[in-house]
């Protein structure tokens, strides 16, 4: 590929994104009430301004009341144009986290000693050798990432915003920008509490910087919606509410095999015996091995940061799809971007291919799998009620965790070299 080609399907995959975010954005103003759910989030904001109780349906506002603050923001302004600026922005946002992030971690094997450096006659590189890789990452992973987002972006979901911010804490942490981090954390975890995983994995990356950090833009972002709210005992209320709806929602049981597209399906389908409760210590037990894992590889492996911080992001996002709380279609955008990224480098990168071999395929197999859960769901309406189709993501993110859990990126080891600052001094 010449030089000049990657900057053309870079331009090609930013053209296109720009199109869809755009006919989303007109879509949802053209025809606010079809397939959205921005409504919910309006009708919250237009609940929090009246000061009436946001959580009167279980399983209907699952966020936070201070999340219901934000959204009121849409209630004071016509239906029709909050609903194309929430695509407009959500969108946007979205895109341009995962743009700089993928071409972050595209730079960091330039940035690191070849595992062949290690011991006599190896040399530390400052930049990609010759021949080891055909053009660059991001604009494969841009092209990739599209068709498993265009869903989300359509009806209007919050996750797009959630991963965005928690991109930035991601890229926080790489430039050390602590307090930046722990307020990413903290509002993405205000949004939905599930968030919280990728938090506390980076936490384990660096614990004495980030904690405590984190805890008190908890605490501040708590006291602000009492602020917000001009009544501490109505948001107080609505903070209990909120537990207990989340508390009573009985989806996971509610059929045989439940409704969550998540390992407990799996489970059910393989008729493997289960109860809540021990579900319940399995889900605490993947956490708690996720965040050995990441301690493993950092304080042992001695990997290079970025992968390293890259790593935590990814196994937080599948903690969130396969144990998560509550697992739906729209969920699996959390695995979008690590995905793309990684189908990006094994298609691009010849060092990581010759270092694969066939498990190269096994990024690729997932990334197959989940674009064609979201095209059946689009395009044929039996697999919203067949339970068993729904096992297609599930099974396409445990495959993804087995490449990530055994894959040994091909520089994997610390040269000090100095990097540019992804944020402006």
């Amino acid at each position: 590929m010449t030089n000049s080609a990657p900057r053309r399907l870079g331009w090609i995959a930013l053209g296109l994104w720009a199109a869809v975010v755009l006919a989303v954005t007109i879509r949802g103003m053209a025809a606010p009430h079809q397939n959205s759910v921005f409504l919910v989030f309006r009708e919250a904001g237009r609940d929090w301004l009246a000061r009436e109780p946001l959580y009167t349906h279980i399983g209907k506002y699952l966020y936070s009341p201070l999340a219901a603050a934000f959204f009121s923001i849409f209630a004071v302004i016509p239906e029709w144009l909050g609903s194309g600026i929430w695509r407009l922005v959500s969108g946007t946002v979205y895109l341009l986290s995962c743009l700089v992030c993928f071409r972050w971690i595209e730079q960091a094997p330039a940035r690191i000693r070849y595992a062949g450096s290690v011991g006599g006659g190896g040399t530390s590189v400052n930049q990609r050798e010759p021949g080891r890789t055909n053009g660059s990452w991001w604009q494969v992973a841009l092209l990739l990432l599209l068709p498993l987002s265009i869903g989300n972006l359509n009806n209007g979901q919050a996750s797009p915003v959630l991963i965005a911010l928690l991109l930035l804490a991601c890229l926080a942490v790489e430039e050390q920008r602590w307090t930046l981090a722990a307020f990413a954390i903290a509002v993405a975890a205000y949004f939905k509490i599930y968030p919280l995983a990728i938090g506390l994995l980076l936490v384990v990356l660096e614990p004495q910087k980030l904690w405590w950090r984190l805890v008190i833009a908890i605490v501040i972002l708590g006291g602000a919606s009492l602020v917000l709210g001009n009544s501490p005992g109505y948001v107080t209320g609505q903070y209990r509410a909120w537990g207990l709806s989340l508390a009573s929602d009985q989806r996971r049981v509610a059929t045989e095999l439940g409704t969550w597209r998540d390992f407990w399906l799996l489970l059910r389908i393989l008729h493997i015996p289960i109860t809540v409760g021990i579900y319940a210590i399995l889900q605490l037990a993947v956490a708690a091995g996720a965040a050995f894992f990441c301690w493993w590889r950092a304080r042992v492996s001695h990997w290079d940061r970025s992968w390293m911080i890259w790593t935590a992001f990814t196994l937080g996002c599948l903690f969130i799809t396969l144990f998560g709380p509550s697992t739906e279609l729209a969920t699996y955008i959390f695995l979008a971007p690590s995905v793309a990224l990684t189908c990006a480098a094994v298609l691009r990168t010849e060092i990581i291919r010759a270092q694969l071999g066939w498990r190269r395929i096994l990024p690729l197999t997932a990334y197959a799998l989940l674009v064609a859960a979201e095209a059946l769901n689009a395009w044929v309406p039996a697999i919203r009620q067949n339970i068993h189709l729904h096992a297609i993501q599930p099974i396409a993110a445990l495959i993804f965790a087995g490449f990530i859990l055994g894959w040994d990126p091909p520089a994997v080891r610390q040269s000090g070299t100095g990097v540019s600052p992804v944020f402006p001094r």
